[in-house]
């Protein structure tokens, strides 16, 4: 039986903070209803496209049911106090404040339903000066100092390529989630969970942070090497580059017994990794030397069946060919079939299922709402309306 089966989640989320969120909960057994406003949420208007459907949507919707519901009208809200009453789990990330005033935040559903979770996701927290700012992921990227230490050595520093911070931001709502429903189980009392997209963007720069608390330092970009591990970074080959990653000496022992240099290993310029460091110019240019003997897939058939821990620098594509474990298909009825994430998290060898398609707009309107308790010619007076 799926893990959270029994469980109902309403998502008033969009974009992929909040989504997230709920994606995984499906994907463990819980039903969850996404609410969207009449023209759909936001994320719906971002390419690319397959048949009319967003890409960007369909990857962190799957496995959820969609109603449309207007939140600005009074029976909407009414609509919305409904779903609450029978949830678990509410999941939001609209600006602080702006679900109070639509009579639908914590303290109202509470009082319909105390044993709820409300999970919110925002930028700055939900107080202080910085509370009202708007926020996206490459925003907290450069206010949370993350592109202060991406990019080249030497170079302007760049954003990460993924929407790293709204994935974590979501990951760390989830464990929340997870910690209060434990914990409702223990007093029989919902709670409210926040997290901030600031505090997850300190919390993934640990390295940068716990550096330049204890030393002083400023981090700045370092480019494919690591600042304070060698060798790890990409190292030219025959035919392109290859990733290096040798986190202690035992390992770089191994590794230059491999490439056929077992001298590098007493050499006293390269004997412990801070002498690696401080040498790691030298070292590049030793190894560059002769890595750049192989193509890069043959130092990879040579040196990984060694325990050498090294990779190609993979494309998208190459990942799916080369590890499809890490992809699940799902047919989407409108856009068809297409690889996406599968859970990296298994319970028992058992992986959650995240290949149930991404709902069409309002798919299940008129089936939530009859859960719920609405007739059928009250229903076709909501959507007369604009309710729905």
């Amino acid at each position: 039986m799926p893990l959270l089966q029994g469980l109902k989640v309403i998502d008033a989320s969009q974009f992929n903070a909040g989504p997230i969120v709920s994606l995984y909960l499906a994907g463990y057994g819980a039903e969850v209803i996404k609410v969207e406003r009449p023209g759909g949420e936001d994320s719906r208007a971002i390419g690319p496209y397959k048949n009319g459907e967003s890409s960007y949507f369909m990857s962190l919707n799957r496995g959820k049911r969609s109603i449309t519901l207007d939140l600005k009208k009074p029976e909407g809200v009414e609509v919305f106090k409904k779903l609450c009453r029978e949830a678990d789990v509410l999941v939001e990330n609209l600006l602080p404040g702006v679900m109070d005033r639509l009579g639908v935040g914590w303290e109202a559903l509470k009082a319909d339903n105390p044993r709820l979770v409300y999970a919110a996701v925002s930028g700055f927290g939900q107080s202080g000066k910085n509370a009202k700012r708007p926020a996206f992921d490459s925003l907290l990227q450069a206010a949370g100092g993350l592109i202060s230490v991406t990019g080249p050595a030497g170079g302007d520093p760049v954003r990460v390529g993924v929407s790293i911070v709204d994935v974590t931001s979501g990951l760390y709502l989830l464990s929340g989630i997870l910690t209060a429903l434990l914990q409702r189980e223990r007093t029989g009392e919902g709670a409210r969970v926040d997290a901030s997209m600031m505090g997850a963007t300190v919390n993934i720069m640990e390295n940068p942070v716990s550096r330049h608390a204890f030393t002083g330092q400023v981090p700045e970009p370092e480019g494919l090497s690591h600042p304070v591990v060698s060798p790890f970074s990409g190292y030219r080959t025959r035919d392109g580059l290859i990733y290096v990653a040798i986190s202690n000496t035992n390992r770089y022992r191994v590794f230059v017994e491999a490439i056929e240099k077992p001298a590098l290993a007493d050499d006293p310029r390269f004997r412990e990794n801070k002498d690696r460091v401080a040498n790691d110019a030298a070292l590049r240019e030793i190894l560059e030397d002769v890595l750049t003997g192989k193509t890069t897939a043959e130092w990879e058939e040579l040196l990984i069946p060694q325990g050498v821990t090294v990779s190609a620098i993979n494309d998208v594509a190459q990942v799916k060919e080369r590890f499809p474990e890490a992809f699940v298909e799902v047919d989407h009825p409108v856009a068809g079939p297409g690889l996406l994430p599968a859970s990296p998290v298994a319970f028992g060898g058992v992986t959650p299922d995240l290949s149930k398609p991404s709902p069409v707009l309002g798919e299940h309107t008129e089936a939530i709402l009859a859960e719920v308790g609405y007739a059928a010619d009250e229903i076709a007076r909501l959507r007369a309306d604009g309710v729905v």
